[in-house]
């Protein structure tokens, strides 16, 4: 305890240099003893696996959820006659089939079809 004592005065007078000095003169004292070295060791045997759970009884229901919005109704839109003989209509050139070749190229199948519209419905009274 007394050279503890003396390393604190000697820092004080001394500054840091009195501090290591003293630190240098009784570093035996303030050694303790050697710790463990913190290493891991091996690993232990594998143990068995656990047994699984027993699943739990199901919980009650559930509150039943607000209504949704009301339907509305569907709007048919006029008939498109893509006929291929006998155009009466526009004749038109689609793209009916899209393939890739083995030198990853595309290659495109085209025919035509024939867009008739009918005439608009006329109201009756």
């Amino acid at each position: 305890m007394g050279k503890i004592v003396l390393t604190c005065v000697l820092a004080a007078v001394l500054g840091f240099g009195g501090a290591a000095g003293a630190l240098a003169a009784f570093h035996d004292q303030f050694q303790g003893p050697q710790g463990a070295s913190g290493l891991p060791g091996a690993a232990g045997p594998t143990g068995s696996p656990g047994a699984d759970g027993l699943d739990g009884s199901p919980g009650p229901r559930g509150p039943a959820g607000k209504r949704g919005k009301p339907g509305q109704a569907a709007t048919v839109a006029v008939p498109t006659d893509l006929g291929t003989g006998n155009c009466s209509g526009s004749s038109v050139q689609v793209i009916t089939k899209a393939t890739l070749d083995q030198d990853r190229r595309l290659k495109l199948t085209t025919s035509r079809l024939c867009i008739v519209t009918p005439p608009s419905p006329t109201a009756t009274p």
